[in-house]
């Protein structure tokens, strides 16, 4: 039961306009969670037909460590009883959980997918007023994100078979489950990932085009690897930078500021001429960037790394 519960927790909705929202709904051997944009559903091994509220579900049955018997009260609550322990959680009425379940076309998934969004998760916009890009799209072989500052291409395993803009709370359960789905099904509005034993996850979809980000990408480059020591300098100066948090390049050094006797600075080797970043997002390129042409500035600089090329956008200086 509780492996049931592990899978469903990520849809549980906060407090919002629909208190229902913060109850699960168990029905015909399944267990069921929705927050109003994201659904999950899990088998569970419970005869019960019941929409208890979710949070103090989960610790009741967490708290449960024997034989537990369940049922609902005449005034409507669930009991819960486990040896000495016994828990009573309130209950939503049946008629008012939405009816939600995955919809549309039915498409098998072949190939991985899951690492390619953990590795570009980091990099999803947060700005509300660009909802296109709060999430990953996956077109064709490539998975594309961007958070305004940063493009990625990441290129899959295999081709996905359909075009899908998946937002960023659904990339964050994706993740979290860890498993690859075994299907995909899909119609206008929404995207549901299919697993087996019959779990499934199902997301509305973003709204909006991605813009065509190929000219960008496809820019003459000249990328090198990045001097031994580039991040750690940046991770030295970064308390010293301004409020714009900005950190530019001058005379083969890492500084916080363009006057000498000001904030501080590192020498790197291999540096250009000029440029200016803002340093939390060039930190993020570790691990991730293996070349980079940073003699791009002060247009975008094209990075490589593991099956993914990217951008970068500097700072006015």
């Amino acid at each position: 039961m509780l492996k049931a519960l592990q899978f469903v927790k990520g849809s549980i909705a906060s407090k919002g306009f629909d208190p229902t929202l913060m109850h699960f709904r168990i029905e015909n051997g399944h267990i069921k969670g929705f927050n109003g944009s994201l659904a999950l559903s899990s088998p569970i091994e419970l005869d019960l037909d019941v929409s208890p509220k979710a949070i103090p579900f989960v610790k009741a049955i967490t708290a449960c460590k024997a034989t537990t018997v369940m049922h609902v009260t005449p005034t409507g609550k669930l009991s819960i009883k486990s040896g000495k322990f016994k828990a009573f959680v309130e209950c939503a009425p049946d008629e008012a959980y939405p009816e939600i379940k995955p919809e549309g076309k039915i498409i098998p998934l072949k190939g991985s997918f899951i690492e390619t969004l953990k590795k570009l998760q980091p990099f999803m916009a947060e700005d509300a007023s660009r909802p296109w890009a709060r999430g990953i799209l996956l077109k064709g072989q490539s998975a594309f994100v961007t958070n305004n500052i940063i493009i990625i291409e990441a290129w899959m395993e295999r081709p996905f078979p359909v075009e899908v803009n998946i937002p960023a709370s659904a990339i964050k359960e994706l993740v979290r489950i860890k498993e690859e789905p075994t299907h995909i099904q899909l119609d206008e509005r929404s995207a549901s990932f299919l697993y087996e034993d019959g779990r499934w996850l199902r997301t509305n979809l973003n709204t909006g085009e991605w813009p065509d980000i190929t000219p960008v990408l496809n820019r003459e480059c000249d990328p090198k690897p990045l001097a031994e020591g580039f991040f750690e300098a940046l991770i030295d100066i970064a308390p010293f930078a301004e409020e714009t948090s900005m950190v530019m390049f001058i005379n083969g050094a890492i500084c916080t500021h363009k006057d000498e006797g000001l904030g501080a600075s590192a020498e790197v080797d291999g540096l250009p001429e000029e440029g200016a970043f803002n340093h939390k997002y060039l930190s993020k390129l570790e691990g991730l960037a293996e070349k980079i042409d940073l003699t791009l500035y002060p247009t975008p600089c094209i990075f490589y790394g593991d099956k993914l090329r990217g951008a970068i956008v500097g700072m006015k200086l």
